[in-house]
């Protein structure tokens, strides 16, 4: 039942996240000799990382690009359905999130519900890292847990994470 209930949530966020308006793929604007412009797209996410044990992550993303002269600027809203292989219990998450990228710096905060259908926990993660425009990340994240850490043996709190948001402007790099 709770397999269920995850993968309608999963589809309800992915239908979500796809249903958001976006206007042109770029749109260029020069205002007193400045140039400006900005591309926003939805994204593929794919990761991977480290904490106590190995982790994938994959799903959607509204990622969006500003260029301008006097530097760059991106950010990204997402949701993700995250897996954390173990002997024991498959770990399974769902995450939704918020990243923002201003030149090589990347910050980050998302909020995942962990579950392995016997145990649960509702976790936050404030990420810090370096990113290529956004599109390649690598972060260090802090979890904070709600729920007396039930997986701490399992996953940890300490999170090193590699995240490509593939898109266009990715794929023609």
């Amino acid at each position: 039942m709770m397999k269920k209930k995850l993968i309608v949530i999963l589809l309800f966020i992915g239908v979500t996240i796809w249903a958001q308006e976006t206007p042109k793929d770029s749109i260029a604007i020069y205002r007193n000799n400045y140039q400006f412009s900005s591309e926003k797209q939805i994204s593929i996410r794919v990761g991977g990382g480290i904490q106590k044990s190995f982790y994938t992550e994959l799903g959607l993303a509204l990622h969006a690009c500003n260029y301008g002269d006097t530097g760059f600027f991106s950010n990204a809203i997402y949701t993700a359905f995250e897996w954390t292989p173990n002997k024991e219990k498959e770990i399974y998450g769902l995450k939704i999130g918020y990243e923002v990228n201003f030149f090589l710096l990347n910050l980050g905060l998302e909020a995942k519900y962990l579950t392995d259908f016997k145990e649960r926990d509702f976790v936050f993660t404030p990420k810090i890292g370096l990113g290529l425009y956004g599109d390649v990340n690598i972060f260090y994240g802090y979890t904070i847990v709600t729920n007396n850490n039930p997986f701490s043996e399992k996953i940890g709190r300490h999170q090193l994470s590699i995240i490509l948001n593939l898109n266009k402007h990715f794929l023609r790099s």
